[in-house]
C-alpha cells in the first residue's frame, strides 16, 4: 500500500508518531525516520512476515497494526492473534 492509499486515521497516527519522536514540521515519513530494526509478525496459523527497516504503530482502538517500510510499502494488519517479534523481545497481542 502507498501513502495515498492509507485510511485517513492512519495519516493521523503517523503524524502523532512523528511528533512523539520530535518531528514537528511534517506529517509524512521520510528515509531518516525508518529504523534499522527488524519486525517479525507471527500469525495464528503458523505463517509469518518479516520486515527490515520498519516502523510499527499500534491502533488499539481499531485493533489494527501498521507496519511502515521505506521500500516495501505500508501494511495494515488485524491485531487479533498476532505475536510481534522485535530484535530482542516478543510481544503477544
Amino acid at each position: 500500500m502507498r501513502k495515498i492509499d492509507l485510511p485517513e486515521r492512519w495519516n493521523k497516527k503517523i503524524k502523532s508518531f512523528l511528533m512523539e519522536n520530535g518531528v514537528t514540521n511534517r506529517d509524512y515519513l521520510l528515509a531518516p525516520d525508518f529504523q534499522s530494526n527488524t519486525i517479525k509478525l507471527d500469525f495464528e496459523d503458523g505463517s509469518f512476515v518479516q520486515f527490515n527497516y520498519a516502523i510499527l504503530i499500534e491502533d488499539s482502538e481499531n485493533k489494527e497494526l501498521g507496519v511502515f517500510t521505506e521500500h516495501c510499502g505500508y501494511h495494515l494488519f488485524n491485531m487479533d492473534g498476532l505475536t510481534i517479534h522485535f530484535p530482542n523481545s516478543v510481544k503477544d497481542i
